[in-house]
């Protein structure tokens, strides 16, 4: 991958293929959640690692969600991709939507994968079991952190986020390798982008004008749904998709189907 260094951040990407552009922008915890989807996407595709994620030090103060918006600018500026589909999952669709607002001449649709339970984008009648559940686990994660404890930290997110076999699919994907640089990425995620999530200050969608595609797996908790209703609802031009037998691993369960979703808004490949 090529690096790049932004206001002190750097950056990685790779930019592969020729035609219309589309930027995956990847979650938290780990910077391959949309390794494996790259090969299937057609066109020019650039896939970004994140200031935290790509290799070398990392950043020491917070880096927030506009900043990462305003580092992703940088590289489609850079390459001179002009507007693009941009692709986010997780806590990458509030970079997604930041970008959106800040370059609106840069995004030319947008594909948000899963949102975090966020209380800004939650419904309000889930605030407070979200809490419960995802607050609780990010909070033992952040202890764990603290103590020097990553394996613990990485368990415990991922495990209330993506369930008990997220270990075994993110090996099964991406090899022994690279569940240990998982493993090793996740302390930035708990240290810094976490935070910065928790307190993201949210965008208006309502002014957010490009087509929009809302995608949530059928095995992801109800409250995942109805944030996704409900931000559909506050996005001017947005549809909604669910992919069947799948939960917030997705882009590493199923690839060519969030591929099809990406470029065509359906899913066409099936396995």
């Amino acid at each position: 991958m090529e690096q790049m260094t932004i206001d002190g951040a750097t950056i990685a990407w790779s930019d592969t293929g020729t035609g219309e552009p589309t930027l995956l922008i990847h979650a938290g915890v780990f910077g391959a959640w949309f390794q494996p989807v790259a090969p299937h996407v057609p066109g020019r595709v650039i896939r970004v690692l994140r200031a935290g994620y790509a290799d070398g030090p990392p950043p020491t103060a917070l880096v927030t969600m506009a900043e990462h918006a305003a580092h992703a600018a940088a590289l489609l500026d850079a390459l001179g991709t002009g507007p693009a589909t941009v692709v986010g999952h997780s806590s990458s669709t509030l970079i997604v939507l930041e970008l959106a607002k800040a370059r609106p001449d840069l995004v030319r649709r947008m594909v948000l994968s899963e949102p975090p339970l966020i209380d800004p984008l939650l419904d309000p009648a889930d605030v407070a079991d979200v809490h419960r559940q995802v607050g609780a686990a990010i909070g033992a994660a952040m202890a764990a952190t603290a103590r020097g404890d990553r394996a613990a930290a990485y368990d415990a997110f991922m495990g209330a986020v993506c369930g008990p076999a997220h270990r075994e699919v993110v090996a099964a994907v991406l090899g022994d390798d690279g569940l240990a640089r998982a493993e090793r990425e996740s302390e930035f995620f708990f240290t810094n982008e976490a935070p910065a999530a928790g307190g993201w200050t949210p965008v208006d969608p309502s002014g957010i004008a490009v087509p929009t595609l809302l995608v949530a797996g059928s095995e992801s908790p109800g409250a995942t749904h109805r944030l996704v209703a409900r931000l559909a609802g506050r996005l001017p031009h947005a549809e909604v998709a669910t992919l069947e037998g799948a939960n917030h691993l997705l882009p590493l369960t199923h690839p060519r189907e969030v591929a099809d979703l990406v470029t065509t808004g359906r899913v066409v490949a099936a396995g």
